[in-house]
């Protein structure tokens, strides 16, 4: 698997202070040597206000690694609950346990993986993985879209599968057609935003600048504009 950090320094500036992303996980969860390469350079963030990097452990559960990729198990094992609606049908029919039921071959296929690790989350709510099928294998990367009932398999490292979506060599169906944004990422002051301009980079924002961002919302260029004629009123006089 490439490594593909330094690509994407050339395409997003890192933080110039990262979020510590450190931790540890059980020895039956790996996680690839470029992603643990990636965390040393930029930290736990988000691309593009959209795409969230975890680390392995982090003081918020939606960060971690660890505790992500405990709840993927149990919702994936909630919804192979027994469906009182579908089970007559399977019945009526001769159908299998695995019938009418779309996210089963995901967790057969997840079950009998070596590892999974939960590295990335979106605001929509999908999720990506980090799966090795088998000891001594590559891994690769798997998109689950937020409602379990779509995924997309990615057969490159976590640091290529990223370079490739803010590039978009790979476009994955379970994102919006507006990601990766194409703005450019300005800060005056506090303020940090990300504009829809055509002439654009794309940005990475630790947890503390996403949240005065999010904060800032929905009116961040209300704020970029008072900065501006602020300062234009200083210049001026």
């Amino acid at each position: 698997m490439r490594d593909m950090t330094e690509d994407l320094v050339g395409l997003v500036p890192p933080p110039e202070e990262p979020d510590p992303a450190g931790g540890g996980l059980p020895e039956s969860v790996v996680l690839p040597e470029d992603y643990l390469h990636f965390l040393s350079v930029y930290g736990v963030g988000t691309f593009d206000m959209f795409l969230h990097v975890m680390a392995p452990e982090h003081d918020n559960e939606y960060l971690s690694v660890r505790e992500r990729t405990a709840s993927f198990w149990s919702v994936l094992a909630r919804m192979l609950e027994p469906n009182p609606t579908v089970e007559p049908l399977r019945g009526m029919l001769g159908a299998g346990a695995g019938a009418f039921d779309p996210v089963a071959p995901l967790a057969d296929s997840l079950r009998a993986a070596a590892s999974v690790a939960v590295w990335g989350s979106t605001d929509n709510g999908d999720l990506c993985l980090w799966v090795v099928p088998a000891e001594g294998e590559d891994g690769f990367v798997l998109v689950i879209g937020s409602r379990f009932e779509d995924w997309y398999e990615y057969g490159v490292g976590i640091t290529e599968f990223l370079h490739r979506i803010l590039t978009g060599d790979i476009r994955c169906p379970a994102f919006p057609e507006d990601f990766p944004t194409t703005g450019v990422q300005m800060v005056f002051g506090d303020v940090v935003a990300v504009a829809d301009l055509p002439t654009a980079r794309h940005s990475f924002l630790t947890g503390d600048q996403y949240i005065r961002v999010m904060d800032a919302w929905p009116a961040p260029w209300k704020t970029i504009q008072e900065e501006q004629r602020k300062q234009g009123g200083t210049e001026s006089g």
